[in-house]
């Protein structure tokens, strides 16, 4: 039974205490419960006037004290542009994946699990991991291999590591093997571009006229006048 309604109840049980007494004409009891009962009638009317007016107090102190939250105005949404080098998506063959087929890329390819079919980044970096496997050929502009790579490679920069392992052929620019990398197969290196020039010979100009030559006597002719 809630707190509020405690001083009624003991109101209502010593005015009915009082009543009882006042059959059995216990006069002194019935007028001491009723007084008692009276005095809770009076504490509940007093309770219930205080707490009426301290929720009112508390609700006008959150009122006070709660923020008011403007909501802005929808607003457009602008895009921030991408840069070019942030466009470029990166591949990757998760460890304990087996991929079949041929991979082009325009960024960087890292390859943890097993690629079997040629990788193509001209103008990117790719990534053998110390567990990763390729059987295929590849082309790059950076290779890294840490890896078991059986097929041609051809990179400008060609980098083994420790763990790498090569079957075929490297077609480098620059080329670093470390110290306990295995490599089976053939080496070339990049001819380097050799820039063009246009070289025009100049011919020595030589002015000379022509010598007069003599005339023979019968190819001149004479006139006769008539």
């Amino acid at each position: 039974m809630g707190r509020v309604y405690l001083f009624l109840n003991t109101a209502f049980f010593f005015w009915s205490l009082s009543l009882v007494a006042w059959c059995y004409d216990a006069h002194s009891w019935a007028l001491l419960t009723a007084a008692l009962a009276i005095i809770a009638f009076v504490i509940h009317a007093l309770h219930k006037q205080v707490n009426h007016m301290f929720g009112k107090n508390k609700a006008a102190e959150a009122a006070t004290q709660t923020p008011v939250v403007s909501t802005p105005a929808s607003a457009p949404i602008v895009e921030k542009e991408v840069p070019r080098d942030e466009k470029q998506s990166n591949t990757v063959i998760a460890s304990g994946v087996r991929f079949d087929g041929n991979i082009t890329s325009n960024g960087q390819v890292y390859i943890y699990g097993t690629v079997h079919g040629n990788i193509d980044a001209k103008e990117g970096l790719i990534k053998i991991m110390r567990n990763g496997v390729v059987e295929g050929d590849i082309t790059s502009r950076e290779l890294i291999i840490d890896g078991v790579v059986n097929g041609n490679c051809r990179s400008e920069t060609i980098d083994v590591y420790e763990n790498g392992n090569i079957t075929g052929t490297l077609v480098w620019n620059s080329l670093t093997i470390k110290k306990g990398a295995v490599f089976n197969g053939k080496s070339e290196q990049l001819q380097p571009v050799q820039e063009k020039t246009n070289v025009v010979g100049l011919l020595a100009e030589t002015s000379s006229a022509p010598e007069a030559l003599p005339l023979a006597e019968s190819d001149v002719k004479g006139k006769k006048r008539v």
